[in-house]
């Protein structure tokens, strides 16, 4: 083997390394709200449920990312795409909310397991609609390197799943942390929905809807018990 076509491997070794380290370290600084609403929806579950569904829904979900990055990435970049995403934010968010595991004090631990495909649905939809920007910065770390974004993103799945773990064993012991979670899950719903009204030059010049939108919808998702119940009964009143 010639020494300078050895160096050369060595070199492009070392490259591709530093590229998985950014894939890897871009994808777990974006995912802190991806735990959240996994905790969100795992932590009204008894313990080992949860690392079940956390695992199950997370590892679909980083398939479903890693199929999105290296093909439909463009498309994200689409008004119509974040205003999709930011109303299925805003339901998940409000139905988490609604949900009877969140409790004060803190209900027992569901352990139906006949629920757990729901649980794992809730939580690779609500993994996924928060990918939007994994998705735009990882593709833009690895581009041109599909096998490198891949297993980047896998190996980034690992912490994710237990970072979603604590969060949710957080909001078991403190409510306040659960209603808080709620409301950031509520404002970003609310920031991309200020994405997609960009296109719209007359709203997209008023600084003020920049702030107004997502407290508006951190609002309605933190209220959604109250309002949403006091729908329901009217509806029964009729």
């Amino acid at each position: 083997m010639l020494p300078g076509r050895g160096f050369a491997r060595v070199s492009r070794f070392g490259a591709d390394v530093v590229c998985l380290a950014e894939i890897v370290a871009v994808n777990l600084a974006l995912s802190g709200d991806n735990a959240v609403v996994v905790g969100m929806a795992v932590h009204g579950m008894a313990v080992a449920q949860r690392r079940i569904a956390s695992a199950a829904g997370i590892g679909a979900a980083v398939l479903m990312q890693i199929v999105t990055t290296l093909i439909m990435a463009r498309l994200l970049t689409l008004p119509a795409v974040s205003l999709v995403g930011g109303l299925v934010l805003g339901a998940i968010a409000v139905r988490l909310v609604r949900s009877p595991a969140h409790h004060w004090p803190p209900a027992a631990p569901d352990t139906h397991d006949h629920k757990m495909p729901g649980w794992i649905m809730t939580v690779i939809v609500g993994y996924f609609v928060m990918c939007p920007d994994n998705i735009l910065a990882v593709a833009a770390v690895g581009r041109g390197h599909p096998w490198l974004l891949s297993a980047g993103v896998l190996l980034s799945a690992a912490p994710i799943i237990l970072a979603s773990l604590a969060v949710a064993g957080v909001m078991r012991r403190y409510p306040a942390a659960f209603t808080a979670a709620a409301g950031i899950l509520g404002w970003i719903a609310g920031s991309m929905l200020v994405e997609a009204a960009a296109r719209f030059e007359h709203l997209a010049a008023l600084r003020a809807t920049q702030l107004l939108i997502p407290t508006i919808t951190a609002a309605l998702v933190i209220s959604s018990p109250l309002w949403w119940r006091g729908a329901a009964d009217n509806r029964r009143a009729d």
